[in-house]
């Protein structure tokens, strides 16, 4: 029999372990949305200046074999991204293979490199994904790539092959937005379902369903009850109760298939994985069209355990908080009315304070978007780039473009602004950023605002390698997939298509010019292009371009 001071130290050996283990979990970014799949991480100091293009704070550069997307899972000495194969000069620029990297976060030299081959080709360097966008995952002994051409598989940290698996691509348009997530043993993947699969349905042969995967052999565990968008980034927490669970999304332009509209929380606690906590659709409350553009679900469905949040496009444009424990509609908030909006004005060099405003009579200064008559400022928050964290939902606000068919004609707007608004009060706030930044070495900073900028997806040989002019843009009018924010101890990081980066005090009393910390950049203006989430470790930043990735730190 163990003697009570024994069990007493069994037990504090057992507290202290679990202790370490947590530690070492939180220390490293395993996953797009971290350690443990929120986006967020309110430990550790992460670094608020840099800049590439001056050599500032940046601790090693790695030039890259291609071009490619998606985010960086990090683990102690270990780092993995995926690139496309190298490209050669007058091939086609779409392609449905993509190579696995893993780097050593110490020098950011290149360990290995492991071939993914897929089945349905996507555009290179497309605005809104490619074969290349979802984020690998690790557990600190392994390494599972995702090549979203159709397939993934494990790799020991030595690059040995565990397994591989062939699974069904989406179908064109090629947007991506689902991010594989890491719990226990079970990897989160979004995929339709095989015609030999349980559930499976002629009529629903594109719906795409959430599937747990073993991430020991590669065999399906489990598959959700409701449907999911392809296109929505599903994001993993847990209940005031503290119960796993993920929420997803259904409906979106572009026809897809998963009803009814709306969101969905689905359980991962064991026993109960994949099944339907609460679901909810707008077809409950009356009052405007319920269909894929007034409510869509291409947003990174970010939540907390109290809050979970989307937005409706129309008739006026609304954030939506939701109880997630039940999944109760509790307020609808609106983002145009008794506003905040914290403007650059061009002929002053200065900001200028709208406080308390109506957003439709708003005017825009930056001649690239002028209001014709009759028309009115809708404000459209980016898809993927938002994130609810410190009472606040966070979220680019998308510019110029008149998608809004079910309003008062308009554009889209306010231009290259930052908003929030609080869960609590409904307070909508909107801060206009510096479009890019220009630096040179030895040189003063040359800040743009409210001016378009084209950028240019030059791989490392000189090659232009994007398929479509639109990957040429700012990424701001089109709207592209800019890659979801993450919020690290009270700062949240938002990144463009330029490969700039808003370090936004997430915990500001207003949404002003004060709240904006620095505007950083992955090198010079124009000539860099960039996708993707950033990742966190040990102190360190970790970003990637399309020619190279970056350690950003103190030496």
């Amino acid at each position: 029999m163990i003697s009570p001071v024994k069990r007493c130290l069994f037990a504090c050996v057992v507290a202290l372990g679990a202790l370490a283990t947590r530690t070492v979990a939180a220390d490293n970014w395993p996953q797009a949305g971290g350690p443990d799949g929120s986006w967020r991480l309110d430990k550790g100091h992460a670094p608020v200046a840099w800049s590439v293009a001056k050599q500032e704070h940046i601790v090693w550069r790695t030039k890259l074999p291609a071009g490619g997307q998606g985010g960086i899972a990090v683990w102690g000495n270990r780092l993995f991204l995926t690139t496309f194969e190298e490209y050669h000069a007058g091939e086609p620029k779409f392609s449905a293979n993509i190579l696995g990297h893993c780097l050593d976060t110490k020098t950011g030299k290149i360990l290995w490199s492991v071939k993914l081959q897929g089945e349905n080709a996507s555009p290179l360097m497309y605005a809104y994904s490619d074969s290349t966008s979802w984020t690998p995952v690790t557990d600190g002994k392994h390494v599972w790539f995702f090549n979203c051409s159709g397939e993934m598989g494990c790799w020991d940290f030595a690059g040995h092959e565990v397994w591989k698996r062939k699974f069904l691509a989406p179908g064109e348009p090629f947007n991506k937005q689902h991010e594989p997530i890491l719990y226990g043993d079970t990897i989160l993947s979004v995929e339709p379902l095989a015609p030999t699969e349980p559930g499976y349905r002629a009529d629903r042969a594109f719906w795409h369903y959430i599937r747990g995967i073993d991430k020991n052999t590669g065999k399906t565990r489990w598959i959700a009850e409701d449907g999911t968008t392809y296109y929505c980034t599903s994001v993993m927490g847990r209940k005031a109760d503290g119960k796993l669970a993920v929420v997803h999304g259904r409906g979106g332009p572009h026809g897809v298939p998963e009803r009814p509209i709306g969101i969905s929380m689905t359980s991962l606690e064991a026993g109960e994985e994949g099944k339907t906590v609460w679901r909810w659709s707008p077809e409950e409350v009356p009052g405007g069209p319920v269909d894929g553009v007034t409510f869509n679900a291409l947003y990174t469905m970010s939540w907390t355990p109290q809050y979970t949040c989307w937005f409706r496009h129309a008739p006026e444009e609304s954030h939506l908080v939701f109880d997630s424990n039940t999944g109760k509609l509790l307020r609808t908030q609106s983002l145009v009315k008794n506003a905040d909006y914290y403007q650059w004005d061009p002929t002053k060099s200065a900001y200028i304070s709208h406080l308390n405003v109506n957003m439709r009579d708003m005017k825009d200064f930056s001649p690239a978007v002028p209001l014709q008559a009759g028309e009115v400022m809708h404000v459209f928050p980016n898809w993927a780039s938002n994130i609810v964290a410190y009472g606040y939902h966070y979220f680019f606000t998308s510019t110029g473009h008149r998608r809004n068919g079910y309003a008062p004609p308009g554009l889209s707007g306010p231009s290259h602004c930052i908003g929030r608004i609080n869960l609590e009060t409904g307070k909508a706030e909107y801060l206009e950023v510096p479009v890019t930044v220009e630096r040179q070495p030895g040189t003063a900073d040359k800040v743009i605002y409210d001016t378009p900028v084209r950028t240019r997806p030059i791989d490392n040989n000189g090659v232009d390698v994007a398929a479509e002019d639109r990957s040429r843009t700012d990424g701001w009018t089109i709207p592209a997939f800019f890659g979801t924010p993450i919020a690290i101890n009270g700062k949240i990081y938002l990144s463009t298509m330029l490969g700039i980066t808003y370090v936004i005090d997430g915990r500001a009393k207003k949404l002003d010019p004060k709240a904006l910390l620095s505007v950083n950049d992955m090198g010079p203006s124009g000539e860099t292009w960039s996708l993707n989430s950033l990742s966190f470790s040990n102190g360190r930043l970790y970003n990637r371009s399309l020619r190279e990735v970056v350690c950003i730190g103190d030496k």
